[in-house]
């Protein structure tokens, strides 16, 4: 199964505002930094990838509000449907509640569940349906950019050396990641949509620098990596192949 990727030429703004963010971040520009979320999550919600999209504005909007750049603040919260002034009017409780977000990701019964429900293929968190969910919804689904959210930005380092290995921008290559988090457990697995099929991390209770510099270094293509189920081993400093 592969993520769903749109078609060429569509997630070009994305790609710019992409670089320009990774620009912005090297010269600790938060400014521009603010106005390159803005953009990237302006140009996916276009593409398909609202639940991304969302989640990047919400980033941009609280980022804006702390370095006093209402424009890019303005244009966040008009992506997401509200405006500057509401929320100058609703006072800062409000405007916690909606920078904190949640609507980007979606809840399951299992893992099972959750990697069977179209939002998975897509990427794109479908609205809560009582028919369609069983069980106790335990299993935090969160597609792309959103995974940033629960690993932190070692996921567009992820993102950017995957996509190098695919031939294909490192937006492209975002929209191929899933991470579940099981709330009961703490398990945290990221799966990785390519064209040879999923191949699966769980990440480590303790996801160490080395353990982040060795994932962004898999090659996903290779014989007992392609399609496996991948642990960490923090004695050999290697992921290796769950055990039959």
């Amino acid at each position: 199964m592969t993520a769903h990727v749109p078609p060429a030429g569509a997630d070009a703004t994305a790609e710019l505002a992409a670089v320009a963010l990774a620009r912005a971040r090297s010269a600790d520009d938060r400014r521009a930094e603010a106005r390159a979320l803005c953009d990237l999550g302006t140009a996916l919600t276009q593409v398909g990838r609202a639940g991304e999209g969302r989640y990047l504005c919400r980033r941009a909007a609280g980022l804006a509000a702390e370095v006093g750049d209402r424009q890019t603040e303005e244009a966040a919260l008009g992506a997401l449907g509200h405006t500057l002034a509401e929320l100058d009017a609703l006072g800062e409780r409000w405007r916690a509640v909606l920078l904190e977000g949640g609507d980007e990701s979606g809840f399951f019964g299992s893992p099972a569940a959750a990697r069977s429900d179209p939002s998975y293929a897509t990427g794109e968190r479908l609205n809560d349906d009582p028919v369609r969910l069983t069980g106790i919804p335990v299993v935090e689904l969160a597609c792309g950019y959103v995974a940033v959210k629960f690993v932190g930005p070692f996921v567009e380092s992820f993102a950017g050396k995957l996509g190098e290995r695919l031939s294909e921008s490192a937006v492209a290559a975002a929209g191929r990641l899933r991470l579940l988090w099981d709330r009961r457990s703490g398990r945290r697995e990221l799966d990785v949509l390519t064209p040879d099929g999923r191949t699966t991390l769980v990440l480590p209770d303790d996801f160490d620098d080395a353990a982040r510099l060795a994932a962004i270094e898999l090659d996903l293509g290779a014989d007992g990596v392609r399609g496996a189920e991948l642990h960490w081993d923090a004695d050999a400093g290697t992921w290796c192949p769950a055990s039959n």
